[in-house]
């Protein structure tokens, strides 16, 4: 009996020092085009995160870990005197003859043949008008792959169209690095002047959910928006770091180095950059990077494919505010890369966009309840507690 158990120890032992001479060395050192991808997708994905890039920098070289994130630095290098120019976006007004018209004029990336469809199977939608249509087909927060039978012009699935606020939202599925899917949602805005920055009740001192922020500011849609202080993964939080206004009232300065202010001025453009001059903002936060400036996609050819949480917000040139969160670090959505990002973005036609903070952060919260499922060690399906939000109301 003790030999048996010997031999297995001693198998164990020798199979262990093979992986410490053998296949540790190939995995960190081969230029294999296959191994290559994924020791940078895994070293891209660690250094990603605030709380678990030991998973990176415990057992990988330092030298290693910088050469693959030389990609972040010259991605941040392209974009670091960039900032938003607003051309004259307006539009000569179309003359519209009935509410119908209206309606597929303002939702113009409804598949319009797929919605008349839609509403003949379901009359009950359009019994008050088209400017009083309020569809929310929306289920579980990790229900994925719908078939409602509306597309937008893009191809995507619509789950909700609300005409009293101007709400289109999408379901996004997709492949992302190394083949591995992606789920969340998609929200175009149509009325700008609907969107500020929510802040939380206790700001500077404790957070409080999306979910919570849309019920005090009497919000229909709101996503996350400031990254804050994380001690030790124990924030609370309620201290957001960088740039905060709030409906015209600057509750906290600019860090820069790097970071973009990212927020609405007087006129309802989304504004990007750096800017040492905020009086123009009316609702804004800081973050990184930028991912489309005055139409120039910034993040494109980067090379990043870490798979994160994402949640990101953009607009395009008619004003539609395009609100984006992706569910990651789960069976559902293993999660979204920064260039896909930008990629959706550029497909739904934004002129300027940005990320925002990302990871257990990740939420949207549509009519009361959340519609995509953030990652947190807790599994609250309320996410964490933030400072802040973009909302619409």
């Amino acid at each position: 009996m003790n030999g048996a158990r010997h031999r297995v120890a001693l198998g164990m032992t020798c199979f262990f020092l093979l992986c410490l001479t053998v296949v540790y060395p190939f995995l960190l050192y081969t230029p294999n085009a296959f191994v290559t991808r994924w020791r940078e997708w895994y070293i891209e994905t660690a250094m990603g995160t605030m709380t678990h890039q030991w998973l990176a920098t415990w057992f990988i070289p330092e030298e290693i870990i910088n050469n693959v994130m030389l990609k972040r630095y010259l991605m941040n290098q392209k974009q670091q005197d960039a900032v938003s120019v607003w051309e004259d976006t307006r539009q000569d007004e179309a003359e519209v003859s009935t509410p119908r018209e209206e309606f597929y004029r303002t939702f113009s990336e409804l598949d319009r043949d797929s919605f008349e469809q839609f509403l003949k199977e379901n009359p009950e939608y359009i019994k008050n008008g088209y400017d009083a249509i309020d569809i929310d087909l929306i289920g579980a927060a990790d229900k994925r792959d719908y078939t409602t039978g509306i597309k937008t012009t893009q191809g995507d699935t619509v789950l909700a169209v609300n005409a009293e606020y101007g709400i289109l939202i999408a379901e996004l599925r997709g492949e992302d690095s190394l083949g591995m899917e992606y789920a969340g949602k998609l929200a175009l805005c149509k009325k700008p002047e609907r969107v500020i920055v929510g802040t939380c009740a206790g700001l500077f001192s404790y957070g409080s959910y999306v979910s919570d922020m849309v019920r005090r500011y009497d919000a229909i849609l709101g996503i996350n928006a400031s990254g804050f202080a994380d001690y030790n993964g124990n924030g609370t939080g309620g201290l957001p770091y960088g740039f905060v206004k709030s409906q015209g009232e600057r509750l906290q300065g600019a860090v820069g180095n790097g970071w973009k202010i990212i927020g609405f001025d007087e006129n309802d453009h989304l504004q990007v950059g750096s800017f040492s001059d905020t009086s123009h903002i009316r609702d804004g936060v800081e973050f990184h990077p930028a991912l489309i400036i005055n139409g120039e996609n910034m993040v494109a050819g980067s090379g990043l494919s870490d798979q994160q949480p994402r949640t990101a917000i953009g607009q395009a040139k008619d004003k539609t505010v395009i609100m984006l969160v992706v569910d990651g670090r789960q069976f559902h959505s293993f999660g979204i890369s920064i260039e896909r990002c930008g990629e959706i973005m550029e497909r739904y036609g934004a002129y300027q966009a940005s990320m925002l903070d990302g990871g257990s952060s990740s939420v949207m919260v549509y009519n009361g309840r959340e519609i995509t499922k953030p990652t947190t060690l807790s599994k609250n399906p309320e996410g964490r507690t933030l400072p802040d939000a973009f909302l619409v109301k």
